[in-house]
């Protein structure tokens, strides 16, 4: 029987694998993107293995502890992860777009394909700084090489930082502080506020007696004596046109005693008297000087005047206004052209500019006026405050915020505006217990003075040197209080600070103020961070004064 011819024998076809649904390939991206999501870590450096790299940031159980906590949370990165005094960096997470790819090339193909594992959507980047810190030169694997495997007593002599303790003395310098920064800081130092009035001094003089005027730009607060009159009349030509600037400048100052420069300028467009800005800075220079800092900062005050030294003087602080973060935007959508003054102390447009000085005394706003034209409580001029307590301050600056936040209609604005008004309900009533517990105190003294002078005259006219003796007393207090040293004991005045005012209030009235607030619904106080706060830096720069030039002679 004849054998069948035997068929031949093909190969079975190659089983031809579908493309990835997120595949790359010739620089041509097919598919979608897949659900899966990772993390990416920019390690500052070239780790020895991957291991040696996820240990020095913790391990796999640090890493999944920083990935389960805050979004914002940093990641720790210890150089030496064996060394207990290492001290870390800090990792910054920020969102990312990138894409986690799987390289590969078949055989026989020209050009490698990539596959899309995973989407990147937070990255780690290490940009701070680290402090130098003094290594034992021992190092921990050079010291692994040298013990012997089956010593044990050079398993107990291996400590745990690394180092071989039998090797003898190693000295250990542990860093006493670490920085508390690990980004640099953009500082601006300001110079001396007596070198800059002086500098300022240079530019505005131009005739020759005007240079033993003495410094009247940009004084100090701490300034003990206030810049007097001058005779300009002496060195002016009478019926001149500048002897008429000069008077018309005079009469303002005797309208009122302290100004902004630009309602000085606006009232002399308005008697239609028109000068350049240098010319009208040498009016008022002759007729007025303004301190760098504190309540009346910037502004013009009338030589031989000091607001440090009339109570009355609160009418004519400043008060700021600072447009919130949310907000700004809206600055870059009107149009920038520059609004009068007048018109911005109706407070009926928003500024043209995010943060502005405006004064009480021109405001119109009914609250405003009342308010500061109640008697002050304060003793004496603060730096930060002026003759208005701190609630008070707080006050009128939630004031202004309200009628400005008032002007705009949307969500933002209207979300502030409802804060600003509970704000600001909180601090009358600050203001009204702080005016109490002072009236208490000064009856309490009143009780107490009456009381001792009957018990004086009890004891007999032999008394006489014994009261004379406290008078003088007195008299010194007194005159702490009349010229008080006003930067001494306070804290340098930065931008930072922008002329505003912590919390110092005592428990009593931290207590009375907290039972006062609305309880939610699990029984804790509802408490509202401020959305208006000029302490704020928004990125400004750090700026702190250096010591003047006084006070270093005097050291």
């Amino acid at each position: 029987m004849a054998a069948s011819p035997s068929s031949p024998l093909t190969a079975p076809p190659e089983p031809v694998t579908p493309p990835s649904p997120w595949t790359i390939t010739d620089g041509a991206i097919s598919g979608t993107l897949p659900a899966a999501e990772a993390f990416a870590v920019h390690y500052p450096g070239y780790p020895s293995s991957p291991a040696r790299a996820a240990r020095t940031l913790g391990g796999l159980p640090g890493l999944a502890k920083v990935r389960s906590s805050d979004p914002g949370a940093r990641l720790e990165l210890r150089f030496r992860p064996e060394d207990p005094y290492c001290h870390p960096a800090f990792g910054q997470s920020r969102a990312s777009t990138g894409l986690l790819l799987r390289l590969s090339k078949r055989k026989g193909a020209a050009a490698p394909c990539a596959h899309v594992v995973a989407r990147v959507r937070t990255a780690y980047y290490f940009e701070g700084m680290a402090d130098f810190q003094h290594v034992v030169p021992v190092h921990a694997a050079q010291t692994r090489k040298r013990k012997h495997s089956d010593s044990q007593n050079d398993n107990e002599n291996f400590d745990k930082t690394g180092h071989d303790e039998a090797d003898g003395d190693v000295m250990m310098l542990v860093p006493p502080l670490f920085s508390v920064k690990d980004r640099p800081t953009k500082i601006a130092l300001v110079p001396s506020s007596n070198a800059i009035s002086k500098t300022m001094h240079r530019g505005v003089v131009q005739e020759r007696w005007e240079m033993n005027v003495g410094p009247t730009l940009a004084l100090p607060f701490n300034t003990q004596v206030v810049p007097e009159k001058i005779n300009w009349e002496d060195h002016i030509r009478k019926n001149s046109v500048e002897w008429g600037w000069q008077m018309a400048v005079c009469k303002l100052f005797d309208e009122r005693p302290v100004w902004p420069r630009q309602s000085l300028y606006e009232r002399f467009l308005d008697d239609n008297v028109h000068v350049s800005q240098n010319q009208f800075k040498r009016l008022l220079f002759r007729a007025g000087y303004y301190f760098s800092t504190g309540p009346f900062g910037k502004f013009w005050i009338r030589r031989g005047y000091d607001p440090r030294k009339d109570s009355e003087s609160q009418i004519y602080q400043r008060i700021d206004f600072r447009m919130p973060p949310e907000l700004r935007y809206l600055l870059r959508l009107k149009n920038s052209e520059s609004r009068k003054w007048a018109d911005m102390c109706k407070l009926e447009t928003m500024p043209s500019q995010s943060f502005i000085y405006l004064q009480l005394y021109e405001l119109k706003d009914d609250f405003i006026q009342a308010e500061i034209r109640k008697p002050s409580y304060q003793s004496v001029c603060s730096r930060s405050t002026g003759w208005f307590s701190k609630p008070m301050i707080k006050t009128l600056r939630l004031q202004v915020s309200i009628r400005l936040l008032s002007l705009l209609h949307n969500e933002e604005a209207k979300n502030l505006l409802r804060n600003a008004h509970e704000l600001i309900e909180r601090s009358k009533k600050q203001e009204a217990l702080s005016r109490s517990e002072l009236s208490i105190e000064y009856n309490d003294a009143d009780q107490v003075s009456a009381a001792h002078t009957g018990t004086e005259d009890q004891v007999g006219p032999n008394n006489s040197d014994s009261e004379d003796v406290d008078d003088e007393e007195e008299e010194e207090e007194l005159e702490g209080y009349d010229s008080p040293p006003m930067a001494d004991d306070i804290h340098e005045f930065t931008l930072g600070d922008s002329y505003a005012f912590g919390e110092g209030f005592s428990n009593g009235y931290l207590e009375e103020v907290l039972r006062s607030l609305p309880l939610q619904e699990d029984g804790q106080k509802k408490l509202c961070d401020a959305p208006i706060n000029a302490d704020a830096s928004d990125g400004e720069f750090e700026i702190y004064e250096q010591p003047s030039d006084d006070e270093d002679s005097d050291g």
